[in-house]
């Protein structure tokens, strides 16, 4: 017998062993468990104090490059991690001496991999310290393989793999999950027992290979010999089914760079579909709350743009849920402009992770890409009201709720998120324009989209934009208002924090049904000015920061957008009783 064969043998020979083990309902958890290349299975200490270690000896010294270690209870991915004890400070040993000291994990389902560089024969895992179980006390540990996912010494499972065994249990395999994708897919309520050969195999590769990797390859290398179906994935892909996710999240675990990247995305995915399937909030509240149903609102930390009509409707632009609602003036969700719930990535130019939008995203005429703001058109009869969104598209529609046209503005600046919103429409009544202010770019049109002006703000990139009764735009610039003319004439600062007052970040403007200009800063102080600079009263509206914020009023009552829901203030009652108060 060759010398290799001897070494191999050697190591199997010495094999795993922990400081404790537990045994339960389940079985007995024994330290092989997390050497066997699965993710299902554990190595459960039967203490609880800190000190317990799991130790594999190889048989023979070995050069050790990257120890990887799957942390805690994975048998049904986060629910069994979060259950169950795991690990948080834990250090490695190699041949009794420390190899790059104590480490401390984040609390999360991961694989870590930790830079040994040493050689020795015996690698042990010490655990000093533990994150609790919000249901069992007990420590537990996945899996711990060895310079993963470079392939250990598997020639003999090479060899095997070419047999004709192999081959007929491989068409068996096959099969088997093909029976079970049709199973399952076909019954009423789904089929739980075909569904579970299709997780099992996305989660711990094919069944039939784990008795020849724990036969052919040594203890320590057997989570890289052993990888997620592909045509499981496949099959869990298509049939979009939630309780799949703990099987993906494990495929993610297993895998590297690219790959996982994919499982990663599809882990989102399947989250998102889960919320989206599960119907939602029936009962959201009047004026809204965070969510995607009707009703909700979604802002993912951007402003949420708002206007009030001649009628108590109002307007938002919904920009996480890819739509425009309007409220009713007692808060209850009227309208909705967008089309049905749906997933999505849309997020300005770059993109966020799958999240269940109230709308389905699209750059069509009906659908939005983060809509970022909206202003009314005041007519004879209603007002008809246009929308931004973050692709740079104008969407006007009628009062009667109907489309009337659309077009994109060209060669400006996108907006971008984060910033607390730069882009705006306003309205120019006086020259019947509508104009769109991007980032430091201002376009002005006609509402049949011909374009009649363009300019650059000399300012910069403002944080609020309205425009005042006489046509002239009042734009805000950190703690200054400065007024420009429609065609870019810089007329220069209408007020400062001599009237706005000190201490806040953000500032929005807005104009009542009588023309009158409001300020409201983000440190919950509401200004009502007799003209531009002209303060007529000030009153605190609320006692906490309202990052963010954008308000509108009518006939005395406040609206403003924070913390995705629509507070109300009745300013002239509140301002009244202060003043009684006071007497």
């Amino acid at each position: 017998m060759s010398l290799l064969m001897l070494s191999l043998l050697a190591a199997h020979a010495a094999g795993p062993r922990a400081s404790s083990t537990k045994t339960d309902d389940d079985g007995k958890h024994a330290a092989d468990h997390a050497f066997d290349g699965r993710l299902r299975t554990h190595w459960t200490a039967d203490e609880t104090a800190a000190g317990q270690w799991l130790e594999l000896d190889l048989g023979r010294p070995t050069d050790i490059g990257i120890l990887s270690i799957w942390p805690g209870n994975l048998s049904q991915g986060a629910k069994s991690y979060r259950e169950h004890g795991r690990p948080r400070v834990l250090r490695v040993l190699v041949d009794g001496a420390e190899a790059g000291g104590a480490v401390t994990l984040e609390d999360e389902m991961q694989r870590v991999d930790l830079d040994v560089k040493a050689k020795g024969r015996k690698v042990r895992v010490v655990i000093d310290e533990i994150y609790d179980g919000i249901v069992f006390a007990d420590l537990a540990l996945a899996e711990v393989a060895i310079d993963f996912p470079e392939p250990g010494d598997e020639a003999r499972l090479d060899r095997w793999k070419v047999t004709s065994a192999a081959e007929t249990a491989a068409k068996a395999f096959y099969a088997e999950l093909d029976a079970a994708y049709v199973a399952h897919k076909e019954a009423d309520f789904g089929d739980d027992d075909a569904f579970e050969v299709i997780c099992e195999a996305v989660a711990e590769g094919p069944e039939l290979l784990w008795e020849p990797v724990r036969q052919y390859v040594p203890a320590g290398y057997r989570a890289q010999a052993i990888g997620s179906s592909k045509r499981a994935q496949t099959a869990l892909r298509k049939l979009k089914d939630p309780n799949g996710i703990p099987a993906l999240e494990l495929a993610s675990l297993r895998a590297t760079e690219g790959e996982q990247a994919e499982l990663a995305e599809m882990v989102e995915i399947f989250y998102a579909y889960q919320e989206l399937i599960g119907g939602g909030n029936r009962n959201v509240p009047y004026w809204g709350q965070k969510g995607w149903e009707l009703g909700a609102l979604q802002s993912f930390g951007e402003p949420l743009a708002l206007e009030v009509d001649r009628l108590g409707n109002v307007y938002v632009a919904d920009t996480g849920n890819n739509r425009i609602q309007m409220y009713a003036g007692n808060g209850k969700p009227e309208t909705i402009w967008g089309p049905d719930p749906d997933l999505s990535t849309a997020w300005f130019e770059r993109g966020r992770p799958w999240y269940v939008t109230g709308s389905a995203s699209g750059d069509e005429p009906g659908r939005w890409l983060n809509p970022v703001d909206i202003d009314l058109i005041p007519e004879k009869e209603s007002d008809a009201w246009a929308a931004l969104d973050s692709d740079g598209r104008i969407q006007i529609y009628g009062g009667d709720g109907k489309a009337r046209i659309s077009w994109r503005v060209e060669g400006a600046n996108d907006p971008e998120p984060g910033l607390g919103g730069e882009a705006y429409l306003a309205w120019v009544a006086k020259k019947k324009q509508l104009c769109a202010v991007l980032g430091d770019d201002v376009v002005c049109y006609t509402l049949d989209s011909e374009e009649v002006g363009r300019w650059e703000i000399e300012d910069g990139t403002p944080n609020a934009v309205e425009v005042d009764k006489s046509g002239r735009f009042l734009m805000v610039f950190g703690s200054e208002v400065i007024s420009y003319s429609i065609d870019g004439f810089r007329y220069g600062t209408v007020m400062g924090n001599d009237v706005l007052g000190e201490g806040f970040e953000d500032v929005d403007l807005t104009l009542d049904e009588k023309r009158k200009l409001w300020a409201m800063t983000d440190t919950g102080w509401l200004i009502a000015f007799k003209k531009p600079g002209k303060v007529d009263f000030r009153i605190q509206v609320s006692d906490y920061g309202t990052e963010n914020q954008r308000i509108a009023v009518r006939e005395g009552m406040l609206y403003y957008s924070y913390d995705d829901r629509i507070h109300t203030v009745d300013v002239l009652q509140l301002k009244l009783d202060r003043e009684q108060a006071k007497e």
